[in-house]
Formats: C-alpha cells, sequence, structure tokens
C-alpha cells in the first residue's frame, strides 16, 4: 500500500492574506450554526434544543466543513497559483449556506442543499483546472456523497431530507478516509486513463464539425504543504474558541444583577471564571498539542479528528453561555450533555493526536470526568458544572505535559 507521490514538503509558508479574508466567512457560519444548540427560551424556563435541531447542528457543521476543507486543501496545494475567484465563489457559497441555517429544515432547506452542490462542485473543478488530484481526502476532489443531496428536492419531510443528506455526507468520509489507504500510482494511472477515454471521445464528437476539443492535462498527485495546512486547521479552532468567548461575554454581559443575594455572588464568580478557565485550557492544548503546528498525519487521518475538535468546541461554546445565563440554576438535559460530552470529546481527539501511552490513567480519566458530572448536573448549579470541566481540563494539559516532558 503506497502513496508514493502525495507527500508534506517543507516550505517556510504562512496563511495568506487571502486565505485569513477566506476564514472570516467561517466566523458567520459557526456563530450561526451555535444558534441551533442554544435551545429555546419560553420567558419562564430555559429548554434545551431537541433531537431535530441537534441532528441539523451536526449534519449542516460537517457539510460547511467539507467545503470549507475543499478550498483550504486547494489554496494549500497550489499555493501562488490559486484562482482568486474561485476562493471569493467559495465564500460566496459558504455564506449562503450560513444565510440559510436559521431556516435550514424550512423554506430555505433546499437553498442550503444548492449551495452545498453548487459549491462543493466549485472546489472540485478549482483542484481539476490545476491538473493535480488529492489522493488522501477524495470528498475535495471526487465527492462520492452527491446523489442523495439531489434526491433530497423530491423530499420536504424534515427527518427524511436530513437522513439523505447524512448518507451523503457519510459516503464522502467513507471514501475520503478509506480510498485514500489503497495504492496511490495504480488509482492515478486509472483516473489518467478515464481522463484519456473522455478526451478521445471528445475529439471524435467534435471532429466532424472541425472543432478542436480542449486540451485536458494530465492529473498528478498533489503535494500537501503539511505546515501550512496545520496552521489552517489551528486558525478554524482559534475561530470556534472566539465563539465560545463570544457566548460567554455575551450572557454575562445581560445579567442586570452582578452581586446577587442570598450568597449567589459567588456562584456567578465562579461561573465566569471557569468558563474563561476553560477556554485558557482548551486553547492550551490546541497549541500545544493539537492543529496549530506542522501535522503529522495524513488528511485521511487529521481531518475527521479537526471536524470533531471544532464540534465539540462550539457545543461547548453554546453550554457556557447557558452557564452564565443560569449560573445558580440546573442546566437542560440535553445543553448539559451537549457542553460535557463536548470536553470530553474535545480531550479525547487532543490525547489521540499526542500517541502518549505515558499517565494513560489519568488521561482516561480526565476524559471520562465530564461524562461523570453529565451524570450528576441535575443536583449541581451550572456554576459547579463549569467548574468541574475547568478542572478535566486543566488537569489534562498538566497531565499530558508531564507525560511529554518525562518521556521525550
Amino acid at each position: 500500500m503506497t502513496e508514493p507521490t502525495e507527500t508534506s514538503e517543507p516550505a517556510d509558508r504562512h496563511a495568506s492574506w487571502l486565505e485569513l479574508f477566506f476564514d472570516l466567512v467561517v466566523v458567520v457560519a459557526v456563530n450561526q450554526l451555535a444558534h441551533l444548540v442554544h435551545g429555546s427560551d419560553d420567558g419562564t424556563a430555559h429548554h434545551g434544543p431537541d433531537a431535530l435541531h441537534i441532528t441539523t447542528f451536526f449534519a449542516l457543521y460537517l457539510a460547511i466543513w467539507l467545503v470549507w476543507t475543499t478550498f483550504t486543501l486547494y489554496s494549500n496545494v497550489v499555493a501562488d497559483r490559486v484562482r482568486v475567484r474561485s476562493m471569493f465563489l467559495g465564500m460566496a457559497g459558504i455564506a449562503t449556506m450560513a444565510a440559510t441555517i436559521s431556516e435550514s429544515m424550512g423554506d430555505r432547506a433546499n437553498l442550503f442543499a444548492a449551495a452545498y452542490l453548487v459549491t462543493s462542485g466549485l472546489g472540485a473543478a478549482s483542484f481539476s483546472r490545476s491538473g493535480q488530484i488529492l489522493l488522501s481526502w477524495g470528498a475535495a476532489t471526487r465527492n462520492a456523497g452527491l446523489v442523495p443531496w439531489v434526491v433530497s428536492f423530491w423530499v420536504d419531510h424534515p427527518w427524511w431530507k436530513l437522513s439523505l443528506w447524512m448518507l451523503g455526507l457519510a459516503m464522502s468520509l467513507w471514501f475520503s478516509v478509506f480510498a485514500g489507504r489503497g495504492d496511490g500510482e495504480q488509482l492515478l494511472a486509472r483516473l489518467n486513463e478515464q481522463l484519456a477515454r473522455r478526451s478521445r471521445r471528445e475529439r471524435e464528437r467534435r471532429a466532424p464539425q472541425g472543432r478542436p476539443a480542449p486540451d485536458r492535462p494530465t492529473l498528478v498527485a498533489a503535494r500537501v504543504d503539511a505546515a501550512h495546512l496545520g496552521e489552517r486547521l489551528g486558525l478554524f479552532v482559534i475561530i470556534v474558541l472566539g465563539e465560545a468567548m463570544l457566548q460567554l461575554v455575551g450572557a454575562v454581559s445581560e445579567i442586570e444583577d452582578w452581586a446577587p443575594g442570598g450568597g449567589l455572588g459567588w456562584l456567578l464568580v465562579l461561573a465566569a471564571a471557569s468558563g474563561f478557565g476553560l477556554m485558557i485550557a482548551l486553547w492550551s492544548l490546541n497549541v500545544r498539542y493539537g492543529f496549530a503546528e506542522e501535522t503529522r498525519l495524513p488528511p485521511r487521518l487529521v481531518l475527521p479528528a479537526h471536524f470533531v475538535a471544532i464540534a465539540a468546541i462550539t457545543t461547548v461554546a453554546a453550554g457556557l453561555g447557558s452557564v452564565a445565563a443560569a449560573f445558580d440554576e440546573h442546566l437542560p438535559g440535553t445543553t448539559v450533555w451537549l457542553l460535557c460530552s463536548g470536553v470530553s470529546g474535545y480531550l479525547l481527539v487532543i490525547t489521540l493526536l499526542t500517541r502518549s501511552t505515558r499517565r494513560w490513567p489519568v488521561s482516561a480519566a480526565a476524559v471520562v470526568l465530564p461524562l461523570v458530572v453529565a451524570v450528576l448536573a441535575g443536583l449541581l448549579p451550572a456554576a459547579v458544572v463549569a467548574a468541574a470541566l475547568f478542572v478535566a481540563a486543566a488537569g489534562q494539559v498538566w497531565n499530558l505535559r508531564g507525560a511529554l516532558t518525562s518521556g521525550a
């Protein structure tokens, strides 16, 4: 099993101004997605998100992220030869998807699907024009999961439509993760054969009319700049951490009395301090062991881990907003499970990325503790829940630092 032509090449290269501008649209998308898991407020009690909103959140997030990865990998591979117009069209597509999120299971569902199909096609076409193909992440150049999205235009029921979207996304991920495990040279030869047959048929069709057929370049395996990719993935994590900060600060700013009576003032301080400390711990784990440096893994492994991490942080962001808004109350069941499982999932991903087995009982305890907190959350005020999550994340920062230092 080989991938001889798709390797990382060292280069002192950083995200360009165009790429940073492109990532701004992700800020909007993440903010809109977070609203899906905020729950609702009927004026008397806060309710957590229901099953449809949670499922929609993960499905739409994955769709937007897949489009983002396509254009991120495109700009990574072609470097200075990137087409500015292609990047702007990609931005427009993601912005359209973000604008439809609030009504994505209603009147704008088909618009979201159309934007996903068109933007995915634009990204793949950009790769095709460059004459390169990414063997270790097929969704960037040969998205295998588009048919269910097309079928969804004729389906009206939200759950059935969402099921078709998830089927398409699952096909895209399966193809991207497992198709890259075969022999890269054989796959590349097979694709170039198909391209040559298509060119011959086009020449034969145009010959009677005297029209020349356009030349199709021979495909070559794309070379991924691992350092640049790690930086772009890390920037995405910073974006969603910024969303968490926005949710926390926004919720605290809406509290009228910052010194409530009845001895509850300390709970407000605990909620705010724990939320801020949790974000610092998550940031520290990312820059030390996550996605802020050169990635050591191929795209088919590091990219799924990246999606789990950013989706987890986004659920944490929504949960922190609820903690600050109701620091002395019990969190709704779905909210607390999204918050706690988000912290647990993020800690698990970072721990696996370090590939360190030293002090594994402490690592396991840090990953499991948030889930234990979720079980006990019905007995604890929201501020105490946030404090326990901070302890889990900060403990893992200390644990991994000691484990990797002792193993150096």
